[in-house]
């Protein structure tokens, strides 16, 4: 069953009370994520420093050469970034529906039939996130053997960029304010009021 068809439900026996959906702006979810840019340098930047502080340590403030398992785990360190960013997502989807970014302007990410996301649900929701960084990606990889040409490195990363920055700006046009990656995860974005 659609949103749309579980707002206009009546109240009957038994039956939940109709209610409307507030569909988060375009606008408000910018600024949400704009905030989970701010928590995702934070958890970057602790992890970093966690690593440059058993560095620093190993070296003994900068008076030897820091040990090689200094220097792994400042590596280890550095590898955990892109899970622990993952892991914000999955676990604020999973346990609320929200990042800390949709909390603060009080929105939440729910199932296109209005249920909770729940792990799957949030699963989903981190893969079609994803599907950017495949974008990106793939345009990166695309500069990189096209690097003989300038015009043409700079033209395949371009055209990655854009195709991932129309998946975001598709919201600002769709009825129910939905990205690409919305639409691949089945999921919408309510206000909550």
């Amino acid at each position: 069953m659609s949103a749309d068809a579980m707002a206009a439900r009546g109240s009957g026996p038994g039956e939940r009370p109709a209610y409307r959906l507030h569909y988060a702006s375009f606008e408000s979810r910018v600024a949400a994520g704009a905030l989970d840019v701010l928590v995702m340098f934070i958890i970057a930047s602790l992890l970093v420093t966690a690593g440059s502080v058993i560095v620093l340590i190993s070296s003994d403030f900068e008076r030897v050469e820091p040990s090689t398992t200094a220097l792994n785990l400042f590596w280890a360190c550095v590898a955990c970034i892109p899970v622990a960013l993952v892991l914000y997502f999955f676990i604020g989807y999973a346990w609320k529906g929200q990042t800390v970014g949709a909390a603060v302007m009080q929105l939440m990410v729910i199932r296109s039939d209005g249920r909770p996301l729940g792990v799957i649900g949030s699963m989903a929701r981190v893969i079609g996130l994803l599907f950017y960084v495949l974008i990106v990606g793939v345009g990166l990889v695309a500069a990189y053997a096209l690097q003989e040409s300038t015009a043409l490195a700079g033209g395949a990363l371009a055209v990655a960029l854009v195709v991932a920055a129309l998946g975001i700006i598709w919201a600002a046009f769709d009825r129910h304010r939905r990205t690409l990656h919305d639409r691949l995860a089945g999921t919408i974005v309510v206000r909550l009021v």
